[in-house]
């Protein structure tokens, strides 16, 4: 019950934090078993938790392997539908591409030199492991690929070597 209510209350503090006056904040992590991939196919999902829905979460599953990522911001929720993270789930989807946060990292602030009005992801000039958050101009953190996934800025996903959907054959 003690771990519910510190959840609970790092989960207030984080929602409260506003955009552009905190960058690379990473949000709380979430208990992220391999179980909750059993029996689902590659994709993402709404993240439950012992039968709760959190909707400011969601569940990655590559390969059996759980990835539990935060909508960023956290104030965002999931929507399964759109297959990425809206100002409501119940809200039109906004584009197709596909949207993977994972865990954030300190990282270079490079979104400001892209505009005030640009949001979106670019690549790590640093480390192609991971890419860059942007929204509204303001480099909101670095958010990991998937173990063995490279970023592609063109596609907006983490790919194999940086440009294959699929695994290649070796």
């Amino acid at each position: 019950m003690k771990i519910v209510i510190v959840s609970l209350a790092l989960l207030a503090v984080a929602a409260a934090l506003k955009v552009g006056t905190e960058t690379g904040t990473t949000p709380p992590a979430v208990p992220c078993p391999d179980s909750l991939c059993h029996g689902k196919a590659d994709g993402n999902f709404q993240y439950i938790y012992y039968g709760r829905l959190n909707k400011n979460y969601f569940l990655q599953c590559s390969n059996g392997l759980a990835y539990c990522q935060a909508c960023w911001p956290l104030s965002l929720e999931f929507s399964e539908n759109c297959n990425q993270c809206l100002y409501s789930k119940h809200d039109d989807c906004v584009t197709t591409q596909k949207w993977h946060p994972a865990t954030t990292f300190a990282c270079s602030d490079k979104c400001p030199a892209r505009g005030p009005h640009f949001s979106g992801n670019i690549e790590d000039p640093h480390n192609p492991h991971q890419y860059i958050a942007c929204f509204h101009g303001q480099t909101v953190g670095c958010i990991a690929c998937p173990k063995g996934l490279e970023f592609n800025e063109e596609w907006n996903a983490c790919l194999f070597k940086g440009k294959f959907k699929t695994e290649p054959d070796h």
